[in-house]
């Protein structure tokens, strides 16, 4: 396996040469991983491999073609992604796309068109790309990128080749992770970002691992001495609020687990005894109520701008309080 595939690619990729092998690739591939997963590296060595000018199922690395992938000149490769982070694929780039796909190769070989994240395509811009997809050109492949297949079209879904993301088995990413520098790292870590092998590693090289614990000890402190330390859990939260009240929302469904009596599954695996605290500190009524509060103000100040994210965020954190003193 090449050293520029990740270990855990190789499942998928090893199915995917043997398609090559056998000229069945599809010429609609969707790769429906998370972002974290590698699978924009995925995307690119399956796009290097197919324009690569030497026969096989791997890139040479040495043809002209090879050569103008490494620079990212290649004219018969084209990644197409939203033109400000977080905005839609318009259909004018789709549009375009069309364009190259039904185009003479430059190279006198396949055309590649990566679209990522396929779920940002506006509907204008998806039903575009269906025609295109119904009846597909010679000779160019398209690869979509999605963490969201419920967003995409069903007819998109119908005419793709949908590839999941194999399962990563714990053990083999903390080993990974191991390998890529000199931090500790541990299964909670990893289990706060959903298994992610790269979004693990940057959860590390960013220092999340120290603001998430500085998150527990004073969540735990207010809780325990209530309005005498709000001013220190707010100022941690809005250094980072979306990813802090998703921390949160995992250490509450944790106490939750603990107040059942479950421990398999929890995600603050190294942390037990600070659910202890909370779930012998707090009601399983009060958990549970803050938890689902906590969920809804999330979605709330996601969905809505210019809302007062300070005062929703402190009022949320009174509840404890009330929502205690009302436990009789």
């Amino acid at each position: 396996m090449s050293a520029k595939l990740y270990p855990w690619q190789e499942p998928t990729w090893q199915q995917w040469q043997s398609l090559i092998v056998q000229d069945r690739l599809p010429h609609a591939m969707l790769c429906a991983m998370p972002v974290g997963s590698g699978r924009e590296v995925l995307a690119a060595y399956l796009a290097n491999t197919l324009l690569c000018q030497t026969p096989g199922t791997e890139p040479c690395g040495l043809c002209h073609s090879c050569d103008l992938l490494s620079s990212e000149t290649h004219p018969d490769l084209h990644w197409v992604k939203p033109e400000k982070e977080g905005k839609a694929i318009t259909v004018d780039q789709i549009r375009q796309c069309n364009h190259w796909a039904w185009e003479s190769s430059q190279l006198s070989g396949l055309r590649v068109i990566v679209i990522e994240p396929a779920e940002n395509m506006n509907e204008a811009a998806a039903n575009a790309l269906l025609k295109t997809l119904e009846a597909p050109p010679a000779s160019c492949h398209f690869i979509l990128l999605t963490a969201a297949t419920h967003r995409l079209l069903p007819t998109i879904l119908s005419r793709c080749n949908v590839w999941q993301q194999p399962h990563l088995g714990e053990e083999m990413v903390l080993s990974w992770l191991e390998q890529q520098g000199n931090h500790e790292v541990s299964k909670q870590s990893l289990r706060l970002c959903q298994g992610l092998p790269l979004s693990s590693l940057q959860f590390y090289q960013d220092k999340k691992d120290k603001q998430h614990q500085q998150l527990l000890t004073s969540f735990t402190a207010f809780i325990e001495s209530g309005f005498g330390s709000l001013s220190d859990i707010m100022s941690l939260i809005g250094k980072e609020r979306e990813e802090s009240l998703l921390w949160l929302s995992y250490l509450l469904a944790d106490t939750q687990k603990v107040q059942q009596g479950v421990i398999e599954g929890v995600v603050h695996c190294n942390s037990m005894a600070t659910l202890q605290t909370l779930s012998s500190t707090l009601s399983v009524n009060t958990v549970y109520q803050q938890f689902k509060s906590l969920n809804e103000l999330r979605n709330q100040l996601n969905v809505h701008s210019g809302l007062n994210e300070e005062l929703l965020i402190s009022q949320w954190l009174f509840g404890f309080i009330t929502g205690e003193q009302g436990v009789s």
